[in-house]
């Protein structure tokens, strides 16, 4: 787990991040490494910034890669799985590189490679430093002016996964800036970026239509079949401040994240309350976890307004083929909306209750299994 949140004061977001990263490395390697002998994790951007813990970097996410990673070697070799981890980090400014260094050196048990200089040109060093095995990168740059050109390249070679850092409240502010418009090309990895961008529906908001672009642009480049995403907000303002999108061409990613993205955003709404708490002694009806529920039943993971969201992605799924298994359906709905595979087998249960569509239930069954068969009604594919 991440550093005591004491470390984060003033960027609480960070905290929330860290968590969403570590959380997932753990499901994530423990499910990795029973196929692969060897896990690589790149820290793209690595810092450190702006840490508390100048002794031991507890509240970094380097720091927190190591230790996660450690945990689950350690574990894993308790039933005589001899597994091997590396790490490469990058870091552009000179100063924080060498601490990097230092940080490295009094890590000795560990094979960590560091690099000075932009990501976008050590991608051929870093990349000889891991030559097999899984990859999970994690790009948490400050802003957007990156070439994601070259880094698509680079993924491209890697077999695994990586985490992006979106940084949705200053692409939302900057994006329809004249200067800015060369550097979202160059994330965009599309000089005409502009084009597409109008093409979109002018109701949805810049940062969105410039992650929808993104998004578009790793489909393309054939980097990643899922690109679920989670939401960070301020944590003392109704305004997001980051998304943490994950690019995997495997289903059980796909499941791990939105598990994840469950936990961390209870752990969200608690932390945001307490933030915003004006009496600490005030006496309330309901504990910090009933009252984070609540809060999440009504706009989080799963709540009725995605519900119905993943309802109509199923349905759409449908229309175009006269059936479909389960699973199928409910990854397309989990890929675009913030729902649970659990979730997505509730909702095809009510569908069917309503008559929107039909299955059959194995004996002993309550709920859709995988390869249950899922088709519309009649009716429904006549409306």
């Amino acid at each position: 787990m991440p550093a005591d949140i004491a470390l984060y004061s003033g960027r609480e977001q960070s905290y929330i991040k860290h968590q969403f990263l570590t959380r997932y490395l753990q499901t994530a390697a423990f499910k990795v490494l029973q196929a692969y002998s060897t896990f690589n994790f790149v820290d793209a951007f690595a810092g450190p910034w702006k840490v508390r813990d100048e002794a031991k970097y507890s509240d970094a996410s380097f720091d927190q890669a190591i230790d996660t990673l450690e945990a689950v070697r350690a574990e894993l070799a308790k039933g005589g799985r001899r597994l091997k981890l590396r790490f490469c980090f990058c870091e552009l400014d000179p100063e924080a590189t060498n601490r990097l260094r230092t940080y490295a050196q009094s890590k000795g048990n560990y094979e960590i490679h560091v690099f000075q200089g932009r990501f976008e040109d050590n991608l051929d060093a870093v990349a000889s430093k891991i030559p097999d095995g899984f990859t999970f990168t994690f790009i948490d740059p400050t802003g957007w002016d990156i070439r994601t050109e070259d880094i698509f390249q680079f993924l491209r070679r890697q077999k695994g996964e990586f985490l992006l850092n979106f940084m949705a409240d200053h692409i939302n502010r900057h994006s329809e800036h004249p200067p800015v418009e060369g550097s979202f090309g160059r994330f965009l990895a599309d000089p005409r970026w502009k084009a597409r961008w109008a093409s979109l529906p002018c109701n949805i908001g810049n940062e969105y239509r410039i992650l929808h672009l993104l998004k578009e642009r790793i489909r393309e480049e054939g980097l990643a079949t899922y690109l679920p995403d989670f939401s960070i907000m301020l944590p003392r303002e109704d305004r997001l401040k980051m998304r943490l999108v994950l690019g995997t061409k495997n289903e059980r990613g796909l499941e791990v994240f939105r598990e994840v993205e469950r936990i961390v955003e209870l752990e969200e709404i608690k932390l945001r309350d307490e933030l915003r708490r004006t009496d600490p002694m005030q006496v309330r009806l309901f504990s910090d976890d009933d009252l984070a529920a609540m809060v999440q039943g009504i706009k989080g993971v799963g709540c009725t307004k995605y519900r119905t969201l993943a309802e109509e992605r199923v349905t759409e799924f449908l229309q175009s083929r006269p059936s479909a298994v389960f699973r199928a359906a409910a990854l397309h709905a989990m890929s675009e909306v913030p729902i649970r595979m659990t979730d997505a087998r509730d909702i095809v249960v009510d569908m069917k209750r309503r008559g929107v569509l039909t299955f059959d239930l194995e004996p002993g069954k309550r709920k859709p299994q995988d390869n249950t068969i899922l088709k519309l009604s009649q009716v429904s594919v006549d409306t």
